[in-house]
């Protein structure tokens, strides 16, 4: 009698254990149906494989995608490897697994990948195949203090982009070691998008950059902290290239077309840009100059962030002097900052 036996590996939705038992059923169907007189011994019984040396991982967050299974403690040597199983899934519905290590089982020839995980609940360990494990995405407040840029902040606004021209402007606040939402709210970008900026390319500046300063119409803003000037008849933004005071605030008589006469920018909406303004400090940067946290209207900007003039208030009265904005394309590229 020809037997068909078990697919190898849990990718034919078999656990070590089930597969160890069917493996025995077979047996015991054949000696039956065959009228052999014979006795399925323990090792018959017990599947053994082989496995790779366990190897250290970065650790990753999981949640399991089945209830129905178990995870595993080792017994035996990387050639006669046996499993036993020591926690099921099912006591562990709402919860995840974090694995630091993994091993590669032979089983029929075929490679399985398996981790070590410990357990959110309880820290139970053990062995699970990697196939029902389901990463855990990180939250915007982890990625948040996984960024460069965290170590040296206490505050950090992240700017998403979200469609042609808008995104979602967010206050982080440090509070220890983990980082709170204090203030979110819908923003305007440049004509371009959040990128590679440069002079007249009207695109918001992809990266991080400190907040240095906020400049407005009033005489006296509240803040957190961060210093705040009054904008005069006499103030300008220096954006002519082949100015040596090129990107910086400046107070002068006049200045040529280039520049931005910043009094222009307070009028009456929508012409109130300016109103209220926080700088983003890209200076010796050379991806353009006057990048600002505006007060919006109904147009995309020419390469700052804006938000209402109600929010941006807010923004600034928590604002201090460890600020930082972080502008970027998808929320998983915070982390590259």
């Amino acid at each position: 009698m020809k037997l068909i036996l078990p697919v190898a590996g849990e990718q034919a939705g078999l656990n070590l254990e089930e597969q160890a038992m069917k493996l025995k059923y077979l047996w015991l169907v054949v000696a039956v149906v065959s009228g052999l007189n014979f006795s399925v011994t323990a090792a018959q019984a017990s599947a053994t494989y082989q496995r790779t040396k366990t190897t250290a991982i970065k650790k990753q967050t999981y949640v399991a995608t089945t209830t129905k299974a178990s995870t595993y403690r080792a017994n035996g040597d990387y050639r006669h490897w046996t499993f036993k199983p020591n926690h099921a899934l099912k006591n562990y519905q709402k919860t995840t697994w974090t694995a630091t290590q993994k091993t590669w089982i032979t089983m029929h020839g075929k490679k399985v990948l398996y981790y070590w995980v410990h357990n959110s609940k309880n820290n139970a360990t053990g062995w699970l195949w990697s196939g029902y494990l389901k990463p855990v995405q990180p939250t915007q407040a982890q990625l948040v203090a996984q960024t460069k840029t965290a170590k040296h902040a206490q505050q950090i606004v992240t700017v998403v982009q979200t469609g042609a021209t808008t995104g979602t402007l967010k206050l982080w606040q440090k509070q220890g070691t983990s980082w709170k939402n204090k203030l979110t709210a819908s923003s305007r970008l440049g004509g371009g998008g959040i990128g590679q900026s440069r002079e007249g390319s009207s695109k918001t500046p992809i990266g991080a950059y400190h907040l240095s300063f906020a400049f407005g119409k009033a005489a006296k803003v509240k803040t957190g902290g961060l210093s705040y000037r009054q904008i005069k008849a006499t103030s300008y933004w220096i954006e002519d290239l082949n100015d040596r005071q090129y990107n910086t605030w400046q107070n002068r008589r006049s200045a040529n077309r280039k520049n931005e006469h910043l009094i222009d920018y307070t009028k009456a909406a929508p012409y109130n840009q300016y109103e209220l303004a926080v700088v983003m400090d890209n200076h010796g940067q050379h991806n353009g100059s006057g990048f600002f946290i505006h007060v919006r209207n109904q147009w995309a900007t020419a390469g700052c962030v804006a938000i209402s003039l109600s929010q941006l208030r807010q923004l600034v009265s928590q604002l201090g002097t460890h600020a930082y904005v972080i502008n970027v394309q998808k929320t998983a590229q915070l982390k590259n900052y």
